[in-house]
């Protein structure tokens, strides 16, 4: 029953029968797996790593259990723990796909592209037929930038039965495939009217989408992405009015700035957090300080969400906090430890790290009482090429608000009070770059973000699309390009369709025109 709770995605249901078997059955390493995956899907990570370490023990040589804890302490934040385990699951099960698989996309969430890129290969040189294994590859050879490669893997990825929708969707993105292309279209169309999956339906219509878009064909490409993201919400509801009950929150927990500040010095002064709405010039603006020598571009790092979640389900209230006597309470200190230790091992050698989590702006205030010297860098674009460019990305899992204009506009207006609350309380800790000034002056913005964060300008910041890094977000096709402005005011192809949210924005004092 434990098993099939969990198969049905009952979780809660699956906990319960996992906590009723030890007085029967005793301790067993299969149970614990069960019950550390049921917490794991429920956000439980604490819960999850507890049973998973029991596991373990019992059966220290279950290469998958190895795997599960390696997920769980990504969850975590404890990058260390994620590699140490998936070495340990590899040196169980050396050539098992399927092991050497999991363990490549591990290593890809640690940001280590190389190892990643080592056990892929391995792995499809054990099994040269699986999908799963080459669109992997192909995504991997994405981060860093090395398109032809990646393009052939995607290639190879689409040609295997039963066919991949993810990967078909990114190689007409790097080819450029328009509506002539018959084949394409057709395979496009196969998946989004036949698929099983309503993550691939959902895939191929933002792909058909995207191509009826690049042929200026707006009014079709609008109504597939209505259809893409009314699929995309039936898998990935979001609550907006307790999103909303949440700003309000913390608008009223951080009222004025010695709220936010739980001691005095400067912890964290070289750490610099870039936020704002997804889509409004983040990944652009992390891509121009990462020219810098003396600064290490982290991209989006997830340590600081599952901080503050982490306090939260252990009851604490990160925002009642008190100082005593000018020492850091030790939550505190040890969220900040924990923080420090996520970041890669070679951060100490920039003045500058850049953490790219656009959705940080949710925590400017936590952020700021555990490291009082973090600077931030508030990306902002005109709200509707935000908030069109947000409802046409296809971000799979990653947010569920961007599936519905309605709730778009609703945490596009909740941001904006946010960031006016927290530029109130911190102005001099908030640096605000436009994304329409960026890409039409971005010398001037460049020097204005330099200086901001002391640093001496740098000529590289002026080329970008330069930089070998790897990037694992939705821009990393469009930041190996030179800096474009085609993007701007791109919502006027669609102002028909927008209308509503146009009166919404209206309706709250947001200047549209």
């Amino acid at each position: 029953m434990a098993r099939q709770a969990y198969a049905r995605g009952n979780y809660a249901q699956a906990i319960s029968h996992c906590d009723q078997l030890p007085a029967h059955l005793g301790k067993r390493d299969e149970l614990l797996n069960i019950r550390a995956l049921s917490c794991l899907a429920l956000g439980r990570f604490e819960d999850a790593e507890k049973s998973i370490r029991q596991a373990l023990k019992l059966n220290p040589r279950m290469a998958g259990m190895h795997l599960n804890a390696g997920r769980i302490y990504h969850h975590l934040s404890r990058n260390k723990l994620v590699r140490r385990h998936a070495r340990e699951a590899i040196r169980q099960a050396p050539r098992d796909p399927a092991i050497l698989y999991q363990a490549a996309l591990l290593y890809r969430d640690c940001a280590d592209h190389g190892q990643a890129l080592q056990l892929i290969d391995r792995c499809l040189l054990n099994q040269p037929d699986f999908s799963q294994g080459w669109q992997l590859k192909g995504s991997i050879l994405t981060d860093v930038g090395d398109f032809e490669a990646a393009q052939a893997a995607f290639e190879k990825s689409v040609s295997l039965p039963p066919g991949n929708a993810r990967a078909l969707s990114i190689l007409i993105e790097i080819r450029r495939d328009r509506l002539t292309d018959t084949h394409t279209v057709a395979m496009l169309e196969h998946i989004r009217t036949g698929a099983a999956s309503g993550s691939d339906r959902g895939t191929a219509t933002f792909a058909l989408a995207d191509m009826h878009r690049r042929e200026g064909q707006f009014g079709s490409a609008f109504e597939l992405y209505r259809q893409a993201n009314e699929i995309m919400a039936s898998i990935q509801p979001f609550d907006i009015e307790a999103w909303e009950q949440r700003v309000e929150k913390i608008s009223r927990a951080t009222g004025t700035a010695g709220e936010l500040t739980a001691a005095q010095g400067n912890s964290g002064e070289n750490l610099v957090f870039i936020i704002g709405m997804p889509r409004s010039g983040t990944s652009l603006c992390e891509q121009v300080l990462s020219a810098h020598p003396e600064v290490l571009a982290c991209g989006e790092l997830p340590t600081m969400q599952n901080i503050e979640s982490s306090l939260e389900r252990s009851g604490i209230d990160p925002y009642a906090l008190q100082a005593k006597n000018d020492t850091r309470p030790r939550q505190l200190e040890l969220a900040a430890a924990r923080y420090i230790s996520a970041l890669p091992q070679d951060h100490l050698k920039y003045r500058r790290v850049v953490d790219k989590a656009p959705i940080n702006f949710e925590r400017v205030g936590l952020i700021n009482r555990i490291f009082p010297g973090a600077r931030f860098v508030y990306c902002k674009r005109h709200p509707l090429d935000t908030i069109l460019s947000c409802f046409v990305q296809n971000f799979q899992a990653g947010l569920g608000f961007a599936s519905r204009l309605e709730h778009l506009t609703r945490v596009y207006l909740g941001h904006l009070q946010l960031m006016r609350h927290w530029q109130n309380l911190l102005p001099q800790k908030i640096h605000a770059v436009c994304y329409e000034s960026l890409v039409t002056d971005l010398e001037t913005e460049a020097r204005a973000m330099a200086g901001f964060l002391q640093l001496e300008f740098a000529p590289g910041m002026l080329q970008p699309h330069r930089q070998k890094r790897a990037v694992k977000t939705a821009s990393n096709l469009q930041v190996r390009k030179p800096v474009y402005t085609s993007s701007i005011d791109n919502w006027k192809n669609y102002q028909t369709q927008l209308q509503p949210v146009i009166d919404m924005l209206r309706a709250h004092g947001v200047v549209v025109n």
